[in-house]
C-alpha cells in the first residue's frame, strides 16, 4: 500500500491509505492538552488544501520533512528587497519631512507627510487578506508594489504639499500589502515551525531598512534635494516588481477559486464592509493623530470624528454579520488566540514606539547631541529587535514551543523600562545608553512569537485575514503610542517647566522658548541650564511610566496565552 520510493519521500496508492497514515502520526504528535489550538496543522494536509495533481507528493514531503524549500528560501529572497525599500521610507521620511514641508512654505503641516501615509497603511492593510484569499497571493503582492511605486514616482514630482501628501497615501497603501503580504507568502510555503525563522529574516531586512532610510535620505536631501529621496525609491522597487512576477512562485492553495471567472472574485468582495472598516480605522487613527496635540479634545471636529467612527463601526458590525464574505469576519474576534496576540503585540509596539520617540530628544537636551548623534542612541535597539527575531525564532523551530517567548519578552521590555527609569537622569555615558537594547531585543521576540501562535491558533482559511489584521492593530498602536507618548512628554514638560520657572524672572518666557525649541535648551547656560534639564528628564520619565503600564499589560495577556508544543514533522 506504501512504497518508499527514496529517502524521506512517501508515495500513498490512495487517498484513504493517506488518511489512514494522517491519522496514525496525528496521535502520536499532537498534545492532548491543546487539540484545538493545532487543528490547522493537521488540517494543512487534508486533500481539499492540498495543490492538485504531482504537487501533492511534493506538499507531503515539505511536511514530512519539516524543512524549508529551497524554492521557499528563493521566494523569500525575492521578497527582502520589498520590505527593505518599504521601512527605508519610512524613516527616510522621518529625516526630510521638515526639507519638504519649509520649500513649499508650510512647515506647520509638514508633519502629514508621516500621517497621510500611516492612515493609508492602516485603512487598506485589512483589505489584502480577503482579496489574496480571493485573487492570489502574486496578484496581491504586485499591486502593493505597483502602488507603492507610482506614489513614490508621485511624492517626488508633487507641486504642491498637499499633492505630495495625497500621493504619500498612495504609497502607504502598497506599503501595507508590502508588508502584510510577505509575512502571509511564508505561512503558505513553510511549515509552521520554520514561519518564526523566515520571520526573522524579514525582521532583519525591515531593521536595516530603518536603520539606513534615514541616513541615506538625508545624503539623497543634501546633495540632490529631497526629490530625489523619494526617485530613487523607484528603480529598486521597479526590480522587485520584475522579481516577483517573473521568479515568485507560490501554490495554489484553493484551485475552485483559481478556476472562477473574474466576475465570480469581484463578486466575493465586501466592497461595503470594506469602505466601513476603512472609514472606521481612518477616523479612529485621526482621533489619535490629532487630538490633543493639532485639535483640542473638546473641538468640533474631534466630535465629528468620534461620531464618524461609532456609525462606521456599527455599520461595518451590521454588514460582516450578514455578508457570505466580509472583509474581516467578526468571529475571529471571539477567538482567543487572535484577541490575546493582537493585544500583545499592539502594546508591545506601543511601548517600544513611545521610548524610540522620545530617546532622541532626551539626548539632544540633556548632552546636547546633533540629531545625527541623538538617533545613533537609538541603534542599540535596532540592533537587539534583530537578535531577538532571530533567538526566538531559532527557539521556536528547535522546541516547537512559543510561548516562552511570548512571556519573556514584556518581562524584558519591563525590566527595560524600570532600568531606564531609575538610571537614566540627565548624565547617560555611552555605556548607559545601551539599556535600550532590551527593549529592542523584548519586540523583536515578540514579532516572532505572537504571529506562530497566531497562525497556530486559526483555521487555514483565517490566516491570510488574521495576518492583515494583526498589522492593521500594530500600526494602530504605532499612531496611538506616538501620540499618547508625545501628550505624556508634553504635559509633564509644561507642569515641569511651570512649577521649576514660576518664581524665575522671566519664567514664562522661558517656558514658551523651552516648549518650542529644543536649540534653546541646547543652547542654556549656568543655572537656566541646570532648571532646565531635569523638567525634560522628568519628561522622559513619564514616558517611561506609560511604557510599563503598557509592558505590564502586555504580560498580563502574555501569561494567559495559550501554549503548548507545535507538532515536529517527522524525519526520515
Amino acid at each position: 500500500m506504501i512504497e518508499a520510493i527514496s529517502p524521506g519521500t512517501v508515495v500513498y496508492d490512495d487517498d484513504e491509505a493517506y488518511e489512514e497514515a494522517l491519522d496514525e502520526h496525528t496521535a502520536l504528535l499532537t498534545e492532548p492538552d491543546y487539540p484545538s489550538l493545532y487543528r490547522r496543522l493537521s488540517r494543512r494536509s487534508d486533500a481539499d488544501y492540498l495543490p492538485q495533481d504531482d504537487d501533492d507528493v511534493e506538499h507531503v514531503r515539505r511536511e514530512s520533512l519539516g524543512g524549508v524549500r529551497k524554492s521557499a528560501w528563493a521566494s523569500l529572497s525575492v521578497l527582502l528587497l520589498g520590505v527593505f525599500v518599504a521601512n527605508a521610507d519610512a524613516s527616510l521620511v522621518l529625516a526630510t519631512y521638515g526639507k519638504v514641508s519649509s520649500e513649499f512654505h508650510d512647515l506647520e503641516s509638514g508633519s502629514w507627510l508621516v500621517s497621510a501615509y500611516a492612515l493609508a497603511q492602516c485603512a487598506v492593510q485589512p483589505l489584502y487578506g480577503k482579496l489574496s484569499d480571493i485573487y492570489g497571493r502574486k496578484p496581491a503582492i504586485v499591486v502593493a508594489y505597483v502602488l507603492f511605486a507610482i506614489g513614490t514616482a508621485g511624492a517626488g514630482l508633487g507641486r504642491s504639499l498637499w499633492e505630495v501628501v495625497m500621493w504619500r497615501a498612495v504609497q502607504g497603501a502598497g506599503g501595507a500589502g508590502m508588508a502584510s503580504m510577505v509575512s502571509i507568502i511564508i505561512t503558505d510555503i513553510v511549515p509552521m515551525q520554520e514561519v518564526a525563522v523566515m520571520r526573522s529574516y524579514v525582521n532583519i531586512s525591515a531593521t536595516t531598512g530603518r536603520s539606513c532610510g534615514g541616513v541615506l535620505g538625508g545624503v539623497l536631501t543634501q546633495a540632490f534635494g529631497w526629490r530625489w529621496a523619494f526617485l530613487a525609491q523607484v528603480p529598486p522597487t521597479l526590480i522587485a516588481i520584475a522579481m516577483v512576477v517573473w521568479t515568485l512562485h507560490i501554490p495554489t492553495r484553493d484551485p475552485a477559486a483559481a478556476s472562477q471567472s473574474k466576475w465570480a472574485k469581484l463578486r466575493r468582495i465586501d466592497f461595503a464592509g470594506a469602505f466601513f472598516l476603512s472609514t472606521t480605522v481612518v477616523a479612529a487613527c485621526l482621533i489619535l493623530d490629532l487630538g490633543g496635540d493639532k485639535l483640542s479634545w473638546t473641538s468640533k471636529w474631534m466630535y465629528v470624528l468620534a461620531g464618524t467612527t461609532f456609525v462606521s463601526a456599527i455599520a461595518f458590525t451590521v454588514s460582516a454579520t450578514y455578508v457570505q464574505e466580509p472583509i474581516f469576519p467578526l468571529r475571529l474576534l471571539q477567538e482567543s488566540a487572535v484577541v490575546v496576540n493582537y493585544a500583545i503585540l499592539t502594546l508591545l509596539i506601543m511601548t517600544q514606539m513611545s521610548l524610540v520617540l522620545s530617546v532622541p530628544l532626551y539626548f539632544q537636551t540633556t548632552a546636547n547631541a546633533s540629531t545625527g548623534q541623538a538617533g545613533a542612541h537609538l541603534i542599540p535597539a535596532f540592533v537587539g529587535n534583530t537578535l531577538g527575531g532571530l533567538i526566538a525564532g531559532h527557539s521556536i523551530k528547535y522546541t516547537g514551543r512559543f510561548k516562552p517567548s511570548t512571556v519573556a519578552g514584556p518581562i524584558i521590555s519591563l525590566l527595560c523600562m524600570v532600568l531606564l527609569l531609575f538610571t537614566w537622569q540627565g548624565h547617560t555615558s555611552i555605556v548607559g545608553s545601551l539599556a535600550i537594547f532590551p527593549g529592542g531585543f523584548a519586540n523583536g521576540m515578540i514579532a516572532s512569537s505572537t504571529f506562530v501562535g497566531l497562525a497556530a491558533g486559526v483555521d487555514d482559511h483565517d490566516v491570510a485575514i488574521a495576518a492583515s489584521g494583526m498589522y492593521m492593530f500594530s500600526n494602530i498602536g504605532l499612531i496611538a503610542a506616538v501620540s499618547a507618548g508625545s501628550a505624556a512628554f508634553q504635559t509633564t514638560l509644561r507642569s515641569s517647566l511651570s512649577s521649576t520657572f514660576n518664581d524665575v524672572k522671566g519664567g514664562k518666557e522661558i517656558i514658551q522658548q523651552a516648549l518650542k525649541d529644543i536649540g534653546y535648551v541646547q543652547d542654556s547656560t549656568g543655572r537656566i541650564r541646570e532648571l532646565l534639564i531635569p523638567c525634560y528628564v522628568d519628561a522622559f520619565h513619564s514616558v517611561n511610566l506609560f511604557s510599563i503600564v503598557c509592558a505590564s499589560t502586555a504580560l498580563g495577556f502574555a501569561v494567559i496565552s495559550k501554549g503548548g508544543k507545535l507538532p515536529k514533522p517527522e524525519k526520515h
